[in-house]
């Protein structure tokens, strides 16, 4: 059962780091208000899964393939500006190994989980229409974000392998930017908390605690719409419960990755980010490729 367990939360992470939207590069930005943007995503994410020395299990390697499709609109509380964004991603995922000595190996595809977030710039980045905005120079801008995954993705009470978590999942940062000339530093330290998740196979109890974040990210501003990025991401905690039984899987994880975003003509932007894990306690040592096409009215 601690590999039923295990199989379960690897799937969930790896459908984590394929989205990676509440890590991004400029989350904390001014957004002009009433600006809309539709974007469509693709990642892929493929390594090696390590699990603790009492899960039967080798040589594990996982792969995910998403294409998330979402809506963001740039809004204005309370004289502040913010972003609202709307995500729905389709993936296909596959694990294959050896366990107990034997080959085995899963795949599931469909709707994964929708995902709401909300972002808020309290200080340093006014709400600006569009007309005004080509006159705002950014230089410390403070804010907030909060996302809501929804348990509605696809999920099979009877099967290990999902793409659907079957838990609410709502993960809250405080963050800043600071601009010096063309380079903008980031920073953030978050938490990741989930809702228990009652039919795991069996209709088993899977409690999750919190997880905490943090991430820094460096920026180099080429022009207006053309930069380039390198940061980091460290995520600490999370064990888990299986019926109430303790389980040592506390996670330690760091990820470092690149990125960059390109203005292709004024309403249509291309971004590229790579991510490669760093160290894993337990998890996945994976790295994951995500282009993402944005049209902006």
């Amino acid at each position: 059962m601690k590999s039923l367990v295990t199989i379960i939360l690897i799937t969930g992470f790896l459908l984590m780091e394929a989205r990676a939207s509440d890590v991004e590069p400029r989350l904390y930005s001014n957004i002009p208000t009433g600006v809309n943007f539709i974007s469509v995503a693709y990642a892929h994410s493929s390594g090696e899964v390590t699990f603790d020395s009492s899960i039967p299990v080798e040589d594990v390697n996982g792969e995910v393939d998403s294409l998330v499709l979402s809506y963001s609109r740039g809004l204005n509380i309370a004289g502040k500006s913010a972003l609202l964004t709307f995500a729905v991603p389709y993936a296909e995922v596959g694990l294959e190994g050896l366990l107990l000595g034997q080959p085995a190996s899963g795949q599931r595809k469909g709707f994964g989980d929708p995902v709401v977030r909300l972002s808020v710039n309290f200080y340093g980045a006014p709400a600006t229409t569009l007309k005004n905005f080509a006159s705002y120079q950014q230089k410390t801008i403070i804010g907030a974000s909060i996302s809501v995954g929804m348990p509605f993705g696809r999920y099979l009470d009877d099967r290990i392998i999902n793409v659907g978590t079957n838990r609410w999942n709502v993960v809250g940062q405080l963050g800043f930017s600071h601009k010096i000339k063309r380079w903008t530093i980031e920073s953030a330290i978050g938490i990741s908390w989930y809702s228990d998740n009652d039919d795991v196979v069996g209709n088993r109890r899977l409690e999750q605690d919190p997880l905490g974040l943090f991430r820094g990210t460096v920026l180099y501003n080429i022009t207006r719409g053309f930069w380039i990025g390198a940061g980091f991401l460290y995520a600490d905690g999370g064990e888990t419960k299986l019926d109430g039984v303790q389980r040592d899987d506390r996670q330690k994880s760091w990820r470092t990755g690149v990125a960059t975003s390109i203005s292709l003509a004024p309403r249509h932007k291309v971004q590229i980010r790579v991510t490669e894990a760093i160290t894993a306690r337990v998890g996945s040592d994976f790295r994951t490729y995500t282009a993402s096409y944005t049209y902006t009215f």
